[in-house]
């Protein structure tokens, strides 16, 4: 498989002004590598369509939700986001989100990365196929966030301040989700998908690769896509592809060729082939048109 190389959001870049609380975390070397807290914030004041640029990072990031709506855009899926809903932004994923027009909201947010994270993060109820947790407002809920938010210590003893309360965060969220028993089928797809989801930028992705990772036969593999799906295995990696290159086109200035890479696709040509027969214009159509639409 081909090692393209994949940028990730630049936290030192990042200030608090005076719409967003943010704290960047990474400068401290941390004392453990079972859990560590990268960075933490609070949007408390948000312009009305407000939006990211699309960003991808090397660790987890969980939202919760104060007031208003949203709109999160993972690779996979697009999510409504409302008051007391919590959303996640997994590694390696190219993500965006966007404030409502009508009443935006409002969130803290926690960044972090363990070697148990995949395994609590899913005990607190997200999964590879979903990324949200409609939850409510919750006062308690709130107060831990807001712990992350503004951590009063420094130095060594802000590390395991943090820590502390995420896990707070983590514990309440077991403690208020039913775990539903997961299928083998499903923890078979869960894992086929989040495989996806980290790889398909490299163009030589193949159903033997994915069936191979998880350890079925790729006849199999391609049952469980057509049930839950209605896709063919290929044609599911080609529609993370083709969203995540739209996003690109509408949300960054990479040129058509560098998303074309960024997106798995061999080169600029098939690229443009393709996404013109699936959203019947060309890449440059649609930038434009995206542009004229802001």
């Amino acid at each position: 498989m081909k090692n393209n190389s994949q940028k990730f959001a630049d936290l030192s870049m990042r200030k608090s002004n005076c719409d967003i609380r943010f704290n960047n975390f990474t400068t401290d070397d941390p004392t453990t590598t079972n859990m560590m807290v990268y960075q933490s914030g609070h949007k408390f004041n948000c312009p009305p369509g407000w939006h990211t640029t699309v960003n991808t990072y090397d660790h987890y990031i969980i939202h919760y939700v104060l007031n208003g709506n949203g709109t999160y855009y993972s690779p996979s899926k697009t999510y409504s986001v409302k008051q007391g809903d919590l959303f996640l932004i997994k590694p390696f994923e190219s993500i965006h989100y966007q404030a409502d027009f009508l009443y935006p909201w409002t969130y803290y947010w926690v960044g972090f990365n363990g070697t148990d994270a995949s395994h609590i993060l899913k005990l607190c109820g997200f999964s590879d196929t979903n990324l949200i947790i409609s939850h409510q407002q919750d006062s308690l809920l709130e107060e831990i966030f807001r712990k992350v938010a503004y951590p009063r210590r420094t130095s060594i003893s802000r590390e395991y301040e943090l820590l502390g309360n995420l896990y707070q965060l983590f514990s309440y969220l077991i403690h208020t989700h039913d775990p539903q028993p997961i299928s083998k089928s499903e923890q078979y797809l869960n894992t086929a998908v989040n495989y996806i989801q980290e790889k398909y930028l490299y163009s030589d992705l193949s159903v033997n690769d994915i069936a191979g990772f998880v350890g079925i036969d790729r006849t199999y593999l391609y049952r469980l896509f057509h049930k839950h799906f209605q896709l063919s295995v290929q044609d599911f990696i080609l529609k993370i592809r083709l969203k995540k290159a739209a996003n690109l086109l509408k949300y960054s200035d990479l040129s058509i060729e560098l998303i074309a890479f960024y997106c798995g696709f061999g080169n600029q040509s098939y690229f443009s082939t393709v996404f013109k027969k699936n959203f019947s214009k060309s890449p440059l159509q649609y930038r434009k048109e995206a542009l004229a639409a802001e």
